[in-house]
């Protein structure tokens, strides 16, 4: 009797756990061709690495050199954020120092001020550092206004004035958890 039960238990655990885990990857960084969909920007090199990567085989090497806000700040083809929980990335430090980033968000396409977007600052530790943002936490720095997830326009990680070059890793930027599910 055991031998029939313990299958259909582990058939209903593996049912249960898997609308839970829906994913979208915005970002994988395995091509040239992603390289593509990415705004280049004065003071950062960026290129495919087979160093500290977390999905696939390649991950983003940014070089961030002193300047005002040298970052990554990819082209959103998929505005609509709407269905997840979690906004996710992996950041890899290989600096023996903490390195603060700023990630920002609009969900406007004019480019809003500082108060109308979402900013958060993040300390990422020497070695991997996993990024989980709750969409639901995004809000605008001054007005605390609920961003709109089905309008997300731009999605942008950077660091501000660096006094010297300063070398992280990015890989898997995705869209995680099935918010209609909770």
């Amino acid at each position: 009797m055991l031998k029939y039960i313990l299958p259909i238990f582990v058939i209903l655990i593996i049912g249960c756990q898997g609308p839970d885990q829906k994913e979208r990857i915005l970002f994988d960084f395995e091509s040239d061709a992603e390289l593509d969909k990415v705004h280049w920007k004065c003071h950062t090199l960026l290129s495919l690495s087979g160093e500290n990567v977390t999905h696939g085989n390649k991950s983003l090497r940014l070089e961030l050199y002193p300047s005002e806000y040298p970052g990554l700040s990819p082209v959103i083809e998929n505005k609509d954020w709407e269905d997840y929980k979690y906004l996710s990335f992996d950041m890899y430090n290989p600096e023996t120092a903490e390195v603060k980033i700023v990630v920002r968000i609009d969900d406007r396409e004019d480019s809003p001020d500082y108060a109308d977007r979402y900013n958060h600052s993040f300390v990422l530790m020497p070695g991997l550092n996993r990024i989980n943002i709750p969409l639901q936490e995004l809000v605008t720095s001054g007005t605390n206004r609920k961003l709109d997830l089905g309008n997300i326009q731009a999605f942008v990680i950077f660091m501000v004035n660096p006094p010297e070059k300063v070398t992280v890793y990015v890989d898997c930027i995705r869209l995680k958890g099935d918010r209609r599910k909770s």
